[in-house]
């Protein structure tokens, strides 16, 4: 099936302000199938990220764009966060032929508006997106020379584990597929070779876990 609907080592990234900035799709991470404890049962997650338009992050002397990030189900029914947020990015309902299957890679390196909020956990302040807007009518946006997808059902994608925050590669360790899918073998061996070398994109906002959304449907 296609995508279709590591820590920051100490580094203390301090929160955007609250307020709506315009942003680009920019990476699409597969999660795999993780354990919903609030309904329950299990679904197939993946995490949808945002390049920041002119906020930009220094770390070890290297300066990357400021990333937000987002969780979903791969669900179009018409209570899902996925669809209320696409719909209102893309300014548009969805067609019923779309509803049949919508290819989620069209969303990347487009332009859109994210409403940040700050939200604190254990005396610790977080950005968190509230709400995702189309962008103004008549802007554009620069494109991005480079967009990245991973897809734990397609090891063509498996290069770009590097790429995942740490916190994210081990939400992706625990999905119910990780071992049969293949990604467990080729992590190993990845880690391996990489024991000692860190994540290079660890300038996404890191979400404690009790600030995870989880879709406001069963499945």
């Amino acid at each position: 099936m296609s995508m279709i609907a590591k820590d920051n080592g100490g580094i203390n990234i301090p929160p955007l302000e609250a307020g709506v900035y315009p942003a680009i799709g920019s990476m699409m991470v597969d999660e795999g199938i993780q354990v919903n404890t609030k309904f329950g049962n299990s679904s197939r997650k993946f995490r949808m990220f945002w390049d920041i338009v002119g906020e930009t992050i220094e770390i070890n002397g290297e300066t990357f764009p400021r990333r937000m990030s987002k969780e979903y189900s791969f669900s179009l029914a018409e209570k899902s966060n996925l669809r209320k947020d696409l719909q209102a990015w893309r300014g548009k309902p969805f067609t019923e032929e779309e509803l049949q299957g919508f290819a989620l890679i069209n969303v990347l390196n487009k332009g859109c508006q994210l409403q940040i909020i700050n939200e604190e956990k254990n005396n610790k302040v977080f950005n968190n997106i509230a709400a995702i807007m189309a962008l103004p009518k008549g802007t554009k946006l620069d494109e991005l020379q480079e967009t990245t997808v991973f897809d734990m059902e397609n090891p063509e994608t498996y290069k770009h584990w590097g790429k995942i925050p740490g916190w994210i590669q081990e939400r992706i360790k625990k999905a119910e597929n990780y071992e049969e899918t293949g990604l467990k073998t080729f992590v190993e061996e990845y880690e391996k070779e990489h024991k000692k070398e860190d994540s290079q994109q660890d300038n996404v906002e890191e979400t404690p876990e009790e600030l995870i959304s989880e879709d406001d449907l069963p499945f």
